[in-house]
């Protein structure tokens, strides 16, 4: 019986932005230098300097974990000025706005409707908090039970480990959800392993055909999700 749907974030319910600074990243860190030039004489360049050293490693590390990184590279270290850097990092981008993805609301909205629980599993620098905030702004929150977000767990996709870590907190086991996502080697191959059914969102040409041995659901559009979990709701 299925219970729950479980969704990717990013690509699949809303759009990210390319380039090396996404819109949300530059206001996180406009707010931590807002914060750290009141106590001396930094340049906004250098934050960001140091942020692009350093990138690779905020997608798994608690955002104000990573903003206090920044911050002791600059020479800070006090506690204080730390604390109150790092509270401005996560917050700077609460009121980020982000682009939903045709379709997701109406699947979110159905698979409540439907008496599914909807966890979000994501590989993101947001915390679940900072990740609830963008569901908000889009209009999608109220349609969420939980948020798995990699920066909080210390796990990113395609380890099956956050997936289970997601649907344990709603009390739900892998067989009794499916997993929509546009990544064949984060979301397919990774819910699949920890026991979900999963359903590609065919975004990107690659993952299809990286995934087309595997013979699951292949969508090209949200919409056509709906059909696929009524269809696994009557089997």
């Amino acid at each position: 019986m299925l219970k729950a749907l479980s969704v990717d974030l990013w690509g699949t319910l809303i759009e990210d932005e390319p380039g090396p600074i996404e819109t949300y990243a530059y206001m996180k860190l406009k707010a931590l230098w807002e914060v750290l030039s009141k106590y001396s004489s930094i340049d906004f360049n250098s934050v960001i300097e140091i942020y692009m050293k350093i990138i690779k490693y905020k997608g798994f590390t608690p955002p104000r974990l990573f903003a206090k990184m920044i911050a002791l590279i600059l020479g800070f270290s006090d506690e204080r000025i730390l604390e109150e850097a790092s509270i401005a990092y996560e917050q700077g981008a609460y009121s980020y706005k982000p682009r939903t993805i045709p379709g997701a609301r109406e699947l979110v909205e159905y698979a409540k409707s439907a008496g599914l629980k909807v966890v979000v599993v994501t590989n993101t620098s947001f915390s679940a908090m900072g990740v609830l905030k963008l569901l908000e702004n889009a209009g999608l929150r109220e349609y969420v039970d939980y948020v798995a977000s990699s920066a909080d767990l210390g796990v990113e996709k395609p380890n099956p480990r956050i997936f289970q870590l997601a649907l344990r907190a709603i009390s739900v086991e892998p067989w009794e959800a499916v997993h929509i996502g546009d990544s064949c080697s984060r979301d397919v191959l990774g819910s699949l392993l920890a026991g979900l059914k999963p359903v590609l969102y065919a975004r990107k040409p690659r993952s299809v055909e990286l995934c087309k041995v595997l013979k699951i659901p292949v969508i090209e559009s949200l919409n056509r999700a709906i059909e696929v979990i009524q269809t696994i709701l009557k089997s």
